[in-house]
């Protein structure tokens, strides 16, 4: 079994190489441009937010020397192994999936993994809600057991991704599995969700179904026996899952905050631990956010003391901590100190320690029902000193450090819930008539569905090209973690109302496409502030934009480093945790990329033939120079850095840098279409760069000309009508064909 490779062992960081001349947004200096300005304001669940330190600055994030979690912890938790075989726990696990699902066929487990101290409400491969379907969704039979008939696809077999060169083949053959979510006896459907949601039920059924095809290791390494190879992968992955009830990732992905947080800084031992706790079906939640701290985590008042006779006593509370009534293990932040951001110690409560901690009732949330967001109360409860995650004192920045992943990974239900509410405003448009003529063909339709596909196409491409930036340069991806959580929580929101809006009156009725869509609404909404704030998030970039203006003069980006972020689907090398960085050198290889190498993309889009595609992508270049001009004046002026100034400067330059990632996607794939377009189209781009611009400048996109944004609809059209995921490049879904 391999372990988190140490500090000594990481790849060099080859985010930038040698340059004659600096390649900055603008040609003026800034005599007071740091080198390495520190990140600002990375806020955390419930708008907790901590100021964050380079981490060079910081304790080293080392286990306790010899330090280990004691084996009678680890026996607590059998393994899947053990609960499935009654053998003992060996001492290496397989390298890689335990699993069940391979491209081109699957088994499903016999047994349920997670012992969950919630009683299932749903059997094992029940059918519960799927006899509530949402009114207007299509009916169809079920299979053996009472499931769906999954796998199998409206007049033929189910797909099979093995040997087709599928670029995401797990996606596709987790989507076959699940079936057809249109059909009403499908409890992995629309309609057994909406059914759920109305109970505020938990999705035991869809947990178990997803375990069985070992989704929750989707995040672990595979020298820890989990199925992570590329980020992207395990993106798309979670994305088909998602778009059918978006509260399977906490459902089953929700240990990934204190997954990361132990790879980052733990200790071997301790890695193995929350895998193999992973890996038995277990949850081990993440508590840091405390409610009268609101938005300043440095408020925090949990506290972690030394007892008299060794180890450490925790004391407190921690607020809306996500499973926090049912996980079995928890990671939790608490002071150890009386001030500043090495003041916080992360320690990992295994079952007997969690065991002693009061949970109370979880709070009634609008979205994602079913899911328990409670509280965890510590009356001096009892911590192992081998329970101390890296040194004491370095929680806060290791929790920080995982945090940029789970931003990442969050942005799979933006997605997946914007794809559900445009298919189903897709579907319902063709299916109705105005005046004898499809309401979908009326120009007004036509151009909402663009503008919602445009911005979902920008929100898509910029998470596929995140998602891989994470593991090619971990080092330099502090930026980019945190542009993805807002163009990706922003821009899908305002999809989903366009979507929603294109249903007229069914849009607010509690059943039929309405259902779906309202779900889908209250579902996205959750993510914008689950693990970091709007604010928090725009604060981190506005402390960091301002180093572009005049980047150092070894801040370049080859065209082969940047085609490599938008290769998706390619091969990644292994994520590195431990080279996860807080520092906000002005490093970030999208933004430098384009810099360098955006006149390149202008004139090969005029070669293609796509000339206001290359007029788009040159007033991108230029309004980022702009921004980030300005955000260097406005750091400069002590009235302005006060202001609401940098702010708004941080949200127009998170758009601007998706539209600098969708440009640098097209000139990624020579010769391919993306979107379902043909070589080298460039329609799919030059309404995402033209509705991005009309954003990042405080403009209606409705104002955007129509030739521009055609293509948008154009493009999910043709991908419902396969049917794909709305994502770039093809990922086949098993929805039955809606209305022509």
């Amino acid at each position: 079994m391999t372990t988190p490779p140490t500090a000594a062992e990481r790849p060099d960081d080859t985010s930038g190489q040698a340059a004659a001349h600096p390649v900055g947004l603008t040609p003026r200096a800034s005599a007071e441009r740091p080198d390495a300005t520190p990140a600002a304001a990375a806020e955390q669940p419930g708008g907790a937010s901590a100021i964050a330190e380079r981490r060079a600055g910081l304790p080293a994030a080392e286990g306790p020397d010899g330090a280990s979690v004691a084996a009678e912890r680890l026996d607590a938790v059998p393994t899947a192994a053990e609960r499935s075989h009654g053998a003992s726990a060996t001492a290496e696990r397989p390298a890689g999936p335990s699993a069940a699902l391979r491209p081109g066929g699957r088994s499903v487990a016999g047994e349920r993994r997670d012992a969950s101290p919630a009683a299932a409400a749903e059997p094992a491969h029940g059918t519960s809600g799927a006899n509530e379907p949402a009114a207007g969704l299509s009916a169809g039979g079920e299979g053996p057991n009472g499931a769906s008939a999954v796998g199998e696809r409206p007049g033929g077999p189910a797909v099979v991704a093995e040997g087709t060169g599928a670029v995401f083949p797990g996606a596709e053959s987790l989507d076959a599995l699940l079936g057809d979510p249109w059909r009403a006896g499908n409890p992995y459907g629309f309609a057994a969700a909406v059914a759920r949601d109305g109970r505020a039920e938990f999705p035991h059924a869809f947990a178990e179904r997803l375990e069985s095809a070992d989704l929750p290791l989707a995040h672990v390494p595979a020298g820890l026996g989990g199925t992570l190879t590329g980020l992207d992968d395990t993106l798309q992955r979670v994305r088909v899952a998602a778009r059918r009830d978006a509260a399977v990732m906490p459902a089953t992905l929700l240990s990934c905050a204190a997954v990361a947080t132990v790879l980052a800084a733990g200790t071997p031992e301790q890695a193995r631990a929350v895998a193999d706790w992973v890996h038995a079906g277990r949850t081990v939640a993440f508590a840091l956010s405390e409610e009268h701290a609101g938005s300043d985590v440095l408020a925090n008042t949990c506290r972690l003391e030394e007892a008299p006779g060794g180890g450490f006593t925790l004391t407190g509370s921690k607020w809306l901590v996500g499973r926090g009534a049912t996980a079995h293990a928890a990671l939790v932040v608490a002071r150890t100190a009386p001030r500043g951001p090495a003041a916080f110690t992360a320690v990992l409560l295994g079952p007997r320690e969690l065991a002693r901690v009061r949970r109370a009732a979880a709070h009634p949330v609008t979205g994602m029902r079913g899911i328990d967001f409670a509280d965890l109360v510590f009356d001096g409860t009892p911590v192992p000193a081998d329970a101390v995650v890296g040194a004491v004192g370095g929680g806060l920045a290791a929790a920080m450090r995982a945090q940029q992943l789970v931003r990442l990974l969050s942005t799979a239900a933006c997605l997946a819930t914007a794809d559900t509410a445009l298919r189903t405003a897709l579907r319902f448009t063709r299916s109705r008539k105005a005046a004898g003529a499809a309401v979908a063909a009326t120009a007004h339709t036509e151009r909402d569905i663009a503008l919602a596909g445009a911005e979902l196409m920008a929100a898509d491409v910029l998470s596929l090209t995140a998602a891989r930036y994470a593991q090619l340069s971990p080092g330099t991806f502090g930026l980019c973690s945190h542009v993805v959580k807002r163009v990706a929580t922003r821009l899908t929101a305002s999809s989903i109302v366009r979507s929603r809006g294109l249903l007229g009156a069914r849009g607010f009725l509690a059943d039929g496409p309405g259902s779906v869509v309202d779900k889908a609404q209250r579902d996205n909404a959750v993510v914008e502030s689950i693990d970091t704030s709007p604010l928090g998030v725009l604060r981190a970039v506005a402390a960091q934009l301002p180093a572009y203006a005049e980047p150092p003069q070894d801040a370049r980006t080859a065209p082969q480093d940047v085609r490599a972020l938008c290769a998706y689907g390619e091969p990644l090398p292994a994520l590195d945790h431990t080279a996860l960085d807080l520092a906000a050198r002005p490093r970030d290889r999208v933004l430098l990329g384009f810099t360098e190498h955006a006149a390149t993309v202008a004139a090969r889009l005029e070669e293609s033939g796509a000339p206001r595609a290359a007029e788009l992508v040159r007033e991108v270049r230029a309004a980022l120079a702009a921004t980030v001009a300005a955000a260097a004046d406005a750091r400069r002026d002590r009235a302005r850095a006060a202001g609401p100034e940098p702010v708004d400067l941080a949200d127009s330059g998170c758009l601007l840098y998706a539209a600098a990632a969708a440009a640098l996607a097209w000139w990624a794939h020579p010769g391919r279409g993306l979107y379902g377009e043909r070589a080298d189209g460039a329609g799919w781009l030059t309404a995402v760069l033209a509705v991005l611009l009309a954003h990042a400048d405080g403009r209606d996109p409705r104002r955007v000309p129509a030739g521009e944004l055609a293509p948008a609809a154009e493009a999910v059209t043709r991908l419902d009508a396969d049917p794909q995921l709305f994502t770039a490049l093809p990922v086949r879904l098993s929805d039955a064909p809606g209305p022509a």
